[in-house]
């Protein structure tokens, strides 16, 4: 499905218009943070260059979104977009954690109503539209070649398209790549890469299933890692397994490959697999291996230019922090740049500042929250975990496990 232009609307006049060569701000990536960021820079009454790689939304795994992500949805005039497109309720969260007993969280008792079961791609295409709608220019099938900066103050992209290659230049260029962080690395950024967790993804398909008001995400530890369950919009079951990439090996990496090995160690996940078990008339589909891992940047902003969302850091996916992060970090991002471009450039320095205490309250927060499960304190995927968070060192940077560029 390509990115939606319904005739007559500001997305395909943005789609088929000349593409401008200039612009005062260009966002590297269009997921949810680079969208957030062109968003709130289109309100804000300018115009941002968005250049995203892929022609159409990726599939992707991340269907749900907790209650404290409902102010800043509010603020984006999203949370009826996603009703209008089919989007359902979360009503809490399940999970089997540091006991074999099942446990439940309801959204109920909490002061922000429900969270989010999400279409991801209806969700990505309301963002884009939305921003397309506010002012900003899309360009879908841009391929980021490379990006320098010049002494005079201007970044310079290059980059190839579906009409080949063009050069961009921008007073101010955000880094929403993901963790793969391309902006920021060639502009001299490193990243410090803090575990090695991969999640490994397959979907139940909806004719299987029969409980409609599985409403719950589940979550549970075995031995090896733990498993992550949600009910889609669409009737589809998604599960995650979460463990370590080193440590598919000794599962057997080629067997948790094929929907029929995943599935065996699927058996592993007492209520995981009692709820899977609900759509057994069918095999999952094939597994897809995805990159988890926890990952910041040395420094996340520099003389024109930041990075935000999974490009600044990528969280556990158990800190259900992705998406909130993300438009969050796109919300200030976008403040941050108003504020450099009328020549406040100590702004980029407070926004340093606030991705750090975001970053060290995750790391304290994910530190407790993997050391609440002790059943397993030999097994390696574990003990990674219950070592202690981090050291201070002389920049703030904790110093953690995997160097740039390790594996």
């Amino acid at each position: 499905m390509k990115f939606p232009c319904p005739r007559g609307d500001a997305y395909l006049d943005a789609m088929s218009s000349k593409r401008s060569l200039t612009s005062d701000v260009v966002i590297v990536g269009g997921g949810p943070a680079g969208a957030a960021v062109a968003l709130a820079l289109a309100r804000r009454g300018l115009s941002p260059v968005v250049l995203e790689s892929q022609s159409s939304p990726r599939l992707k795994v991340g269907e749900c979104l907790p209650p404290s992500i409902n102010p800043l949805l509010d603020h984006f005039g999203l949370a009826e977009r996603l009703r209008r497109r089919g989007n359902l309720p979360s009503h809490g969260n399940q999970f089997v954690w540091g006991s074999g007993a099942i446990e439940e969280r309801n959204f109920i008792f909490g002061t922000a109503g429900d969270g989010w079961r999400l279409d991801r791609q209806a969700f990505e295409e309301e963002l884009i539209r939305a921003a397309v709608e506010a002012g900003a220019r899309w360009y879908g099938g841009c391929r980021l070649v490379t990006c320098s900066r010049e002494k005079r103050g201007r970044s310079n992209l290059t980059v190839k398209g579906p009409e080949g290659i063009e050069t961009y230049q921008a007073d101010f260029v955000v880094d929403a790549t993901g963790r793969s962080a391309q902006v920021a690395r060639s502009l001299g950024a490193r990243r410090v890469i803090y575990d090695r967790l991969v999640g490994i993804a397959s979907y139940f398909p909806a004719s299987a299933g029969k409980d409609t008001d599985d409403s719950f995400t589940l979550v549970e530890a075995v031995a090896s890692g733990w498993w992550y369950s949600s009910r889609l919009p669409d009737g589809k079951l998604i599960v995650v397994y979460m463990t370590d990439g080193d440590l598919l090996d000794h599962k057997g990496s080629i067997a948790v490959r094929t929907a029929e090995g995943w599935s065996a160690l699927l058996n592993e996940a007492k209520y995981t697999c009692r709820r899977a078990a609900k759509y057994a008339c069918a095999l999952p589909t094939p597994p897809r291996i995805l990159a988890a891992h926890t990952v910041r940047l040395t420094s996340v902003a520099g003389n024109g230019w930041l990075a935000v969302g999974d490009s600044a850091v990528a969280f556990d996916p158990l800190a259900s922090h992705g998406i909130s992060m993300a438009m969050g970090s796109g919300f200030h991002a976008a403040s941050t740049i108003v504020d450099y471009l009328n020549g406040h450039h100590d702004a980029l320095r407070v926004y340093e500042r606030l991705i750090d205490r975001a970053f060290a309250h995750y790391l304290l927060m994910h530190h407790d929250a993997y050391s609440r499960e002790q059943r397993w304190p030999h097994e390696l995927f574990w003990h990674r975990r219950h070592a202690p968070v981090f050291q201070r060192t002389t920049n703030s940077v904790p110093k953690l496990f995997v160097a740039e560029g390790a594996r």
